[in-house]
């Protein structure tokens, strides 16, 4: 019971990041910068049309990507730090790394379920290198984009020598990310 005398008292939220911070700083100065080149080589109309379909864009866009933050922020609840620990933490080695790669060869979606993933298994504890691999993968890898678009599009010979091609690139850039002395958890509390 909490001191208020309720019975299920409300779980307390965590504070708010920093709305504006650096790289939405960068962010906002190229958008103005585009802008006014636009408008400056383009001229006004193609600058407003540009704007509206931008805006048509982002009301289509911002729904699913607040969805796709909350599942990231459930599965983040959901996943036991101990388990992601355990096969994909920052000494599970290879086996992490080929755990990873095989999440993110099988991640639907475009980059509003990867990259929210990639949030939720970092807070959860994953290791860089599978977190590395996990990205190479899905955007290399991806069986979805294997089914829809290379294969009837580029047709089977071409799929199977550009996937045995990609194979060894979530394992090449894992192993590079140990070797660069940096440490994502700086990034993660700007």
């Amino acid at each position: 019971m909490s001191e208020t005398g309720d019975k299920n008292p409300l779980p307390k939220f965590r504070a708010l990041p920093k709305a504006i911070d650096r790289s939405l700083l960068v962010m906002i100065v190229m958008t103005i910068a585009a802008g006014i080149a636009c408008w400056i080589v383009e001229g006004r109309d193609a600058f407003l049309e540009s704007f509206s379909s931008d805006l048509i864009m982002m009301s289509k866009i911002i729904p699913k990507l607040a969805a796709a933050l909350l599942v990231a922020s459930f599965l983040q609840l959901m996943i036991p730090r101990k388990l992601v620990a355990k096969w994909i933490g920052e000494g599970s080695g290879a086996k992490g790394v080929a755990i990873a790669t095989t999440i993110g060869a099988m991640t639907p979606g475009g980059p509003m379920t990867s990259f929210p993933m990639v949030s939720a298994l970092a807070e959860s504890g994953t290791g860089r290198a599978p977190l590395i691999a996990y990205l190479v993968s899905w955007s290399n890898l991806g069986f979805q984009r294997l089914l829809i678009w290379e294969l009837p599009l580029l047709g089977p010979t071409f799929l199977i020598m550009r996937y045995i091609a990609c194979l060894p690139l979530p394992f090449l850039a894992a192993w590079l990310a140990t070797k660069i002395p940096m440490s994502i958890e700086k990034d993660q509390k700007s």
